[in-house]
This record gives structure tokens, sequence and C-alpha cells, in this order.
């Protein structure tokens, strides 16, 4: 009997182990939002039916996570050739120092020039609707003090990306470690 339970509970962990513990669908709609984009234009859930959304946590001033998702994102929209249905939309996870020029400058810096290309968004708020948003997508954020670098601090948080479906559910989460090739494939489907 107790070779069955540990030959059991071995097949369970080798199943969790191929699904990922990074990625799901959850089919959940996704958080009703009304937030601000660099440009002063209100981005909402509503005015975003109709297209995917890949939407992820940003800030200006990230130097580590940040710009490896967003050169992830923009690999892979080169990728799916640079579909007019897709947005991919940073969330602020650091709203008083994410200044709407702070917020293009981001963008720029990795070749992205969000002014023409409306599909790329980084958007901000009140704070108290973006707690909201953070608690929905379990999104932890602390600020850390780090003198050794010009900001003072850096902002430590949950890495995600959240595939939201032309109907505003929630079709697909993972960190920023997914893998291209797959990621693609979902996206190729949702479209």
């Amino acid at each position: 009997m107790h070779l069955i339970n540990s030959l059991i509970i071995s097949l369970i962990v080798f199943l969790l182990i191929l699904s990922g513990p990074s990625a799901h669908g959850t089919d959940k709609n996704a958080f009703d939002f009304d937030l601000k984009n660099f440009n002063g234009e209100r981005v909402t859930t509503r005015a975003l039916r109709g297209k995917v959304v890949l939407l992820t946590f940003s800030y200006a001033y990230c130097s580590v996570r940040c710009p490896l998702i967003t050169a992830r994102l923009s690999s892979l929209d080169d990728r799916l050739n640079a579909p007019k249905d897709v947005v991919y939309l940073h969330v602020s996870v650091d709203p008083e120092m994410d200044t709407p020029e702070r917020r293009v400058k981001y963008f720029n810096l990795y070749g992205i020039d969000a002014v023409k290309d409306n599909r790329w968004m980084f958007v901000s708020g009140q704070k108290d609707e973006l707690v909201k948003l953070w608690r929905f997508y379990g999104i932890e954020i602390k600020k850390m003090e780090e003198k050794r670098i010009p900001e003072g601090y850096y902002m430590e948080y949950t890495p995600k990306i959240v595939i939201i479906s032309k109907g505003g559910t929630i079709a697909y989460e993972v960190d920023f470690h997914f893998m291209e090739e797959d990621m693609a494939r979902k996206m190729e489907l949702i479209i």
C-alpha cells in the first residue's frame, strides 16, 4: 500500500511539473479598471474589448525585470507580425514616480515608439485604483531602499503577464520566464 501511495504522489508531482506552476487559464473576467495612459487618455477595460491584451506590471526606473519583459514582448510582437488587435499594456507599480514623461521614455529606451504605435500603453492612476488591480492579479509590491543606484530605491514586485481575450476574460497567466514559442502558440489561438 505504501508503494502505491508513493507512486500516486510521484505521478501527481510529475503532472504538476508538466503543467507548470506559472501558466494557467482561468476564463475569469479581467479586472474592470479606468486608468490613464502617458498622454492623459483614459484606458478602460471596456475600451480594450475586441483586442487581445497582454497586461504586465512595470515601473519607469526598472532596470532588470521590466526591460526583460518588455524586450520579450517586443520579440513576441515581431514573431506575430505586429497584430493590430493586440495591446501591450504596462501597469505602473510606482505611481508616484511614473510620470507621463518617464513612461514615454521607458518605451523609447527599447526602440518602441508608443506615441505612434498605440498598441503599446503604460498606464497609471490613483493609488487606490491601482491597489485594487494589483490585488486582483496577485501582484505584491515592496519599495526597497538602495543607496547604490541612482534612484535610491527599486521596486520588488511579482512579475506576471496576463493575456486577456477579446471578450475580456483571462485566457492565460505567466511569469516572465515564459517560453516564446509556447506564448506565440497561445496568442495565435486567442487572436
